[in-house]
């Protein structure tokens, strides 16, 4: 990242975003965005810049798991050692150890994801685990924390015990104009996908909390969609159990079930596209982007009412309590049979993924600076 024109009137900021060694897309995301933010700007009130020395990556890639470690808890502190900047932004909770690295003076914000770990597991160990939460307890030394959600913000009260002014919720934004940009025929996924039935999809991890488990229950009170070809399902991200996958089939048909494996980029967005609609049963989340993302592609989107999703979704998905089933079959029903339903519900979907930008939320977080400046500047 440039720093912008040194001025003496202007609050220093230092970013310390996820070490790009991690492999995590959307940490790289997170930092991209922000970065791209800065460079538009022309802000004359801060002067910014990066622990790392250097861009966030274009492509994301994970190193050697011992690179990894050594990047997060050898290299990375002994940089935050040297930070000088007013205010220190940590832009991923995973890393608040370093915020026992930081100079005591500095002002220190970390944006705040999730604490998932915490409450699910998931395919963690306890030493993980364990790892995680020692990593999070940190947190309560900040002088801010920025949450992604109105649900996290109340798991780092209820978990943590972090007093309710100490956070600030900054909703993430998105690529819209990436998810709404059409991909091209040639696209390999676009062109497998689009001689298929009309598409139910499914994308992300098999974590327990994401509940894919209940899909069987799900599709068998749509199977005459599936017996008369008027529908298949298609799954991206990691690949079902064959216990799961067996028991889809058993519903869908072996025609009717499709994995594509993890996704990234131009697939990813002409899967979204291809689809007539997406189920996302997840029961436990800080945020996801799956649902905007959906909806920016135009693809109308069913989920339950379970933590974030009804903030990731709002209005504009349609939604089903946690265990009705039946309602959640309908509403892909109606979907996938109804033209005018499916075409009222893809415009407010639009329209929700339209208003999450990536502006409104650097506008926050610039406001959390502004807010930590003031004691600096009556010093």
């Amino acid at each position: 990242m440039a720093e912008l024109c040194p001025s003496s009137q202007k609050t220093s900021v230092a970013w310390l975003p996820a070490a790009p060694e991690e492999g995590w897309a959307s940490m790289d995301c997170y930092w991209r965005e922000l970065d791209a933010l800065i460079h538009a700007s022309g802000l004359d009130e801060f002067k910014f810049s990066c622990a790392l020395q250097k861009p966030p990556p274009a492509l994301t890639q994970k190193a050697s798991r011992v690179r990894r470690s050594f990047e997060k808890y050898v290299a990375y502190p002994a940089r935050a050692r040297f930070q000088s900047a007013q205010i220190v932004h940590i832009l991923d909770h995973s890393y608040s150890h370093l915020i026992d690295w930081l100079p005591k003076q500095t002002l220190k914000v970390v944006t705040v994801f999730d604490l998932v770990p915490l409450e699910d597991a998931g395919n963690l160990s306890q030493a993980q685990v364990a790892r995680f939460r020692r990593t999070v307890m940190h947190l309560k030394k900040a002088d801010q924390l920025i949450s992604i959600s109105k649900e996290t913000q109340c798991k780092l009260q209820s978990i943590l015990g972090i007093p309710a002014d100490k956070i600030s919720v900054a909703v993430p934004g998105m690529n819209f104009t990436r998810f709404q940009t059409s991909i091209s025929e040639k696209n390999p996924i676009r062109s497998r996908l689009a001689a298929l039935p009309p598409i139910i999809f499914s994308v992300g991890s098999t974590a327990s909390r994401k509940n894919l488990s209940s899909l069987p229950q799900i599709f068998r009170q749509m199977q005459p969609l599936f017996a008369g070809k008027s529908c298949c399902f298609v799954r991206a991200g990691d690949f079902l159990s064959e216990a799961l996958k067996n028991e889809i089939i058993s519903i869908t048909g072996e025609t009717g079930f499709i994995e594509l494996g993890p996704l990234f980029g131009d697939d990813l967005v002409a899967a979204y596209q291809s689809a007539r609609a997406l189920i996302f049963p997840s029961t436990l989340e800080g945020l996801t982007f799956v649902s905007p993302e959906a909806m920016a592609a135009g693809c109308p989107v069913v989920t339950n009412t379970m933590t974030a999703n009804p903030e990731a979704g709002g209005s504009a998905a349609l939604y089903y309590t946690e265990g009705d089933y039946s309602l959640a079959a309908s509403h892909l029903t109606h979907l996938l049979t109804h033209a005018e339903m499916h075409a009222e519900v893809r415009t407010n979907g639009i329209e929700r993924a339209r208003a999450m930008t990536w502006t409104h939320h650097f506008e926050m977080v610039l406001q959390v600076y502004r807010n930590l400046r003031l004691p600096l500047k009556d010093a």
